[in-house]
């Protein structure tokens, strides 16, 4: 997921002044860290808050592992796990919504502090408790690599925060069902509510013609590389009719396919990126099929319409409501799309249900 640096971000937090405070809730978002800082879990929770101060009587204030340099508005709280309950209760907060990915938090995956002292806050004080599990827990079957000795504890840690939260959220279908074996049985009440894109949707313009031929390609620099790297990359560039690839991100990428202009346009803004999302057809991304709900870079594609093609190539099932070949192409797909128009409205639709506003909507409805 792209900073909230290349969102446009301006570094100022916002507050409602046309608001009575005594009226309003105090959100406390536990999170990584924040912009600037280039990460997918700032990105989100700063995103998420912006909307819930839209459309809840709320004010934000942030509890972040690693503050980074930059502005540092009266609302942020950098904390370490040995002063994490104490810079929390400090906070009065109303609300706690903990951010959560097990690594993000403690170097092994193992923030048993977590769950400890927000179990504690609950005991003195009437807070509620959201988790928003945007990762569960790692795997390995390779007794060289940590998580293969710690997978069993950072179940536990899951465990215990889903027990003393209020209400927990996720980004994807894989993780429900896993969850749903780790309660082996007790009810799962963990709501899904999918990922809105790392591209502001504000800047979506319907107006705009799509280019048929024209591809982009936006993402981290391993990811791309593993696009292009692909075998069966010409081959589908050849049979989806595409002439022009704009490639976006950090590093250097090339391609000499005949016929086919190649923009590497390198780092850009969001407000940057946008243009390219509104103006071609087809997006490349390479994720794993079973855990496409959690992917910015498609919901950046759908929030735009813009026909994306997988080129990864594990083989699992699509878990989050995507259909093989009416709204989401691969590397076996047939191409070009028949049915390009049908395929951006089915997209379009898909992402209306994890946009900004709908994933707010689903917490608010819990406080």
């Amino acid at each position: 997921m792209l900073s909230t640096t290349t969102l446009g971000y301006s570094g100022k937090y916002p507050i409602q002044a046309t608001r009575h405070k005594q009226f309003m809730k105090r959100i406390v978002h536990i999170t990584p860290t924040l912009p600037p800082a280039i990460n997918g879990l700032g990105d989100f929770s700063f995103l998420l808050s912006q909307t819930l101060e839209e459309l809840y009587p709320s004010e934000a204030f942030f509890l972040v592992k690693d503050l980074p340099p930059g502005n540092k508005a009266g609302q942020v709280t950098e904390f370490s796990a040995a002063d994490f309950y104490t810079k929390l209760s400090d906070c009065r907060p109303d609300v706690v919504m903990l951010h959560f990915v097990n690594y993000a938090y403690q170097e092994k995956g193992l923030p048993f502090y977590m769950p400890k002292a927000l179990k504690k806050l609950k005991q003195h004080t009437n807070c509620k408790v959201l988790v928003y599990f945007h990762e569960l827990y790692a795997t390995s079957t390779s007794m060289l690599r940590t998580a293969y000795y710690t997978t069993y504890l950072q179940k536990i840690i899951v465990k215990q925060l889903y027990a003393l939260a209020d209400q927990t959220f996720t980004n994807c279908q894989l993780y429900k069902v896993l969850l749903s074996e780790l309660l082996k049985g007790k009810p799962n009440t963990l709501i899904v509510t999918g990922l809105c894109a790392n591209i502001p949707e504000a800047y979506y313009n319907k107006s705009i013609r799509k280019e048929d031929a024209a591809m982009v390609i936006f993402g981290s620099q391993s990811s791309r590389a593993s696009i292009y790297g692909n075998p069966l990359f010409n081959n589908v560039i050849k049979n989806a009719g595409i002439q022009t690839i704009y490639d976006i991100g950090a590093g250097h990428m090339s391609y000499t396919g005949a016929q086919v202009q190649f923009n590497a346009l390198g780092k850009l803004p969001a407000e940057d990126i946008a243009p390219y999302l509104n103006r071609c057809a087809y997006g490349a991304l390479d994720y794993p099929p079973h855990l496409l709900g959690k992917s910015g870079i498609l919901s950046a594609y759908a929030a735009y319409g813009v026909m994306p093609i997988n080129f990864n190539a594990i083989k699992e099932e699509i878990l989050d409501g995507l259909t093989n070949g009416a709204d989401y192409f691969d590397t076996a797909s047939a191409l070009p799309v028949k049915d390009a128009e049908a395929a951006r409205t089915r997209l379009l639709a898909w992402y209306k249900k994890r946009n900004q506003k709908s994933i707010a909507t689903s917490v608010i409805q819990t406080l």
